[in-house]
C-alpha cells in the first residue's frame, strides 16, 4: 500500500527520470560549430533538437530574458564603445598634463588590464586610442572589469565623473540605433512570448527598437527602482533596468543620474539600499516564477549573483527540472556564470556540475540565437494556426504535415538570410507586418509598416482560440504550409520581395519570367482593398490571391486567371471551401496544386 512518507522519494525519482529523458536529447546533439560560428539554421536545429523543451517553453512564455552588455556590444554605446571613448577622454587630458590626475587615472586603468610588458610599451599616448596597437586586447581585458574602471577616482571630481563626463553620457547614450537583438526582443514581447526582461544595461536600445517598429513606449513598462510597477499598465512586457536608465538620466538628471549603477561600490550597495528594495524583491520573484535565459550577460556583478543565491536558498529551482531552469547563451561558461548556477542549485551543484553545465550551455551567441528565436516563434504560431483549420477530413498527421511545410519555409529563410542577419531580421519583421496587414486589413501601404503581431498571446494560448477563427489566419497558415510542402518536394524556389514595396506579396514563387506573387486575403473585402491600395491590379498575370473564405465577386474575377476577352489576370483561390471539401491531405494537395497552376 502507498504510504504518504513515500511521496518525497517518488517525486525525486520522477524528477530524475524526467532529467534523464531530457539529458538523452542533449547527448544526441551532433558536433556543432562554436557559438560564434554557428549559423541561424544550425541554431534552429539546436532549438528543434536537444534544446526543444527550452524552445517550447520560450514560445509559451516560460522564460524571462536576462540581457547583458553583450547584446549591445556591436553598437557604439556598448561597453566596447564606452571604454574606448573613456580612454580617449583620459588620454587627451593626460597628454596635456602628464603629472595630473587624469594621467594618474589612465595609468590605473591600464594597470587593471594587466597587459604584457611589450603590449603596454606599444601604447603611444600621442596617438588617438583608435590607433593604438593591441586596442582590441586592451578593451577585452577591461570589458570584464568595467565597474572597476568606472570606479577609478579623479582627484577633485565627483565619483561618477568618468561615467558622466568621461564618456560624454548625455551625448553617447542619447543617439540610439538598435541592433538585431533589440528588435528581436521587441518583436518577441509584442508577440506575447517574452513578458519580462531584466538587464543591467543603461542604454535605450530596446525602447528605440520598439519605437522604430511603430509602437508607443507604453508597450514596455520600464522600471529602475520598482516604483513604476505600482500603477496599472497595458504594457506587453516589463523591462527591469535595475542598474539605471540612460534615457531617464538624460531627461531627468536630478532624479535618475544618482541611480546609474556603474562602480564597484554602487554594485555592492545596490543589494542593501532602500532605493532598489522594490526592484530587488521583484527580481527575486521573477527568478522564482520564471525560468531564466541569459544572453550577453557575464554575470560578473556581485548583486546579480546574490539575487540567484537568495532564491536558491529558499526552495528554488531543481537542477534537473525540465526544461532547464537557467540557460546561458555562450561558448564556454565563465566562472561568474558557474557561480550563478552554484548559487541557484546550492548543495546539488557539486555532484552534478558536469550535467548542469551541459544542460545550461546553449552554444549560440546573441545574433544567431535571437534571429532563430524570432523565426522559431513565428513558425510555431503558424503551425498552431494551421492545426486549427476547419477541415473535418484532415487528421492529426495531415495537420502535422502542414507544419512540416511551414518549417521548410522557415528554414529557407534562415539559410537565405544568414550572411546578413540584420537584413534577415528586417525582412522577417517587414514580411510579417505586410502579410498581416494585407490579410487582415486589406492594406498594403508604401514604406516600413508598424509591426503587426500574429497574436499578442504566447503559442500555447493560441490553440483553439475562438477570436482567431474569423481572422483568416488559420487558412493563410495552411496555405503557407501547402506551399512549403510543394517547395520541399519539388525544389520550387520561394522568396520575399522588398518589404517596403506595396506590391510585395506574402511570398513570390520562382515561376514564369518574373515570378508569381502570392497574396493572402482574409475575405473578399480584403481583396477589394488590396486592389484599391495598388498591391496588384486586375491585369496582373503574375498574381495569385488566396482567400481564406469564398471569393464572392466571381462575376468580375476569374479563378482561372483568364477573362472572356482573352486577357490574363490574377488567379483567385477560395481556400476555406477547399479545406472543408478535402477528403485527405493528398486530395487537398492535389486540389491546391491544380488551383495554383504552376
Amino acid at each position: 500500500m502507498w504510504r504518504e512518507s513515500q511521496r518525497p522519494a517518488h517525486r525525486r525519482l520522477c524528477r530524475r527520470l524526467k532529467w534523464l529523458s531530457y539529458a538523452s536529447r542533449l547527448l544526441r546533439i551532433p558536433d556543432l560549430p562554436t557559438a560564434s560560428e554557428i549559423t541561424v539554421k544550425e541554431t534552429l536545429d539546436l532549438l528543434d533538437g536537444g534544446f526543444q523543451p527550452v524552445a517550447e517553453a520560450i514560445c509559451n512564455g516560460g522564460y524571462a530574458f536576462w540581457l547583458g552588455s553583450g547584446v549591445s556590444r556591436d553598437r557604439v554605446i556598448g561597453l566596447d564603445g564606452v571604454l574606448a571613448k573613456l580612454l580617449e577622454f583620459l588620454r587627451v587630458r593626460a597628454v596635456a598634463d602628464p603629472a595630473g590626475p587624469y594621467a594618474t587615472g589612465l595609468e590605473a586603468i591600464l594597470a587593471l588590464a594587466a597587459l604584457p610588458e611589450a603590449a603596454r610599451r606599444a601604447i603611444d599616448l600621442n596617438r588617438p586610442v583608435s590607433e593604438w596597437i593591441g586596442l582590441d586586447a586592451l578593451i577585452n581585458a577591461l570589458w570584464r572589469q568595467y565597474s572597476a574602471v568606472l570606479a577609478t577616482e579623479i582627484d577633485g571630481e565627483p565619483a561618477d565623473h568618468l561615467l558622466w563626463e568621461g564618456v560624454d553620457f548625455t551625448v553617447t547614450f542619447a543617439a540610439q540605433e538598435p541592433d538585431l537583438e533589440h528588435y528581436a526582443v521587441a518583436v518577441l514581447a509584442l508577440e506575447g512570448v517574452v513578458t519580462e526582461v531584466a538587464t543591467p544595461n543603461w542604454d535605450g536600445l530596446i525602447e528605440g527598437a520598439l519605437a522604430k517598429l511603430g509602437w508607443a513606449k507604453e508597450a514596455f513598462r520600464v522600471t529602475v527602482t520598482g516604483e513604476d510597477l505600482r500603477e496599472p499598465s497595458r504594457a506587453q512586457a516589463t523591462l527591469y533596468k535595475f542598474h539605471g536608465c540612460a534615457l531617464r538620466a538624460i531627461n531627468d538628471e536630478a532624479a535618475y543620474r544618482k541611480l546609474l549603477v556603474a562602480r564597484q561600490g554602487q554594485i555592492v550597495r545596490w543589494s542593501a539600499t532602500d532605493d532598489f528594495r522594490i526592484v530587488r524583491e521583484q527580481l527575486q520573484a521573477l527568478i522564482q516564477r520564471q525560468r531564466t535565459l541569459m544572453v550577453g550577460l557575464s554575470a560578473q556583478d556581485a548583486n546579480i549573483q546574490k539575487l540567484f543565491a537568495e532564491v536558491g536558498a529558499h526552495e528554488g529551482w531543481k537542477w534537473n527540472d525540465s526544461p532547464t531552469p537557467i540557460v546561458v547563451a555562450t561558448e564556454t561558461l565563465g566562472l561568474d556564470q558557474k557561480a550563478i548556477l552554484e548559487a541557484a542549485y546550492g548543495d546539488d551543484y557539486d555532484a552534478n556540475r558536469v550535467e548542469i553545465a551541459q544542460a545550461a550551455r546553449l552554444r549560440a551567441y546573441s545574433k544567431p540565437l535571437f534571429a532563430a528565436l524570432v523565426l522559431k516563434v513565428i513558425g510555431e504560431k503558424l503551425k498552431v494556426l494551421a492545426s486549427d483549420i476547419a477541415a473535418p477530413n484532415l487528421d492529426e498527421a495531415a495537420r502535422a504535415a502542414l507544419g512540416e511545410g511551414i518549417t521548410h519555409l522557415r528554414d529557407l529563410a534562415a539559410n537565405a538570410g544568414d550572411a546578413d542577419r540584420r537584413g534577415l531580421m528586417a525582412a522577417t519583421i517587414g514580411a510579417v507586418s505586410r502579410t498581416r496587414s494585407q490579410l487582415s486589413d486589406g492594406r498594403s501601404l508604401a514604406g516600413a509598416l508598424k509591426y503587426y503581431p500574429m497574436d499578442d498571446q504566447p503559442v500555447n494560448r493560441m490553440k483553439g482560440k475562438q477570436a482567431l477563427a474569423a481572422t483568416g489566419q488559420r487558412e493563410a497558415a495552411a496555405a503557407l504550409g501547402l506551399i512549403g510542402l510543394d517547395a520541399r518536394d519539388t525544389g520550387l524556389g520561394i522568396s520575399v520581395g522588398d518589404v517596403e514595396d506595396p506590391r510585395t506579396a506574402a511570398v513570390t514563387l520562382a515561376a514564369g519570367a518574373s515570378g508569381i506573387r502570392v497574396f493572402l486575403a482574409a475575405n473578399d473585402d480584403s481583396i477589394g482593398d488590396l486592389l484599391g491600395d495598388g498591391a496588384y491590379d486586375e491585369t496582373d498575370p503574375d498574381v495569385i490571391v488566396i482567400c481564406s473564405r469564398r471569393v464572392a465577386d466571381e462575376q468580375q474575377r476569374s479563378p482561372s486567371g483568364q477573362y472572356r476577352d482573352g486577357r490574363s489576370g490574377p488567379r483567385y483561390i477560395s481556400l476555406g471551401p477547399m479545406l472543408g471539401e478535402a477528403e485527405d491531405l493528398a486530395d487537398l494537395r492535389d486540389a491546391f496544386g491544380k488551383a495554383i497552376g504552376l
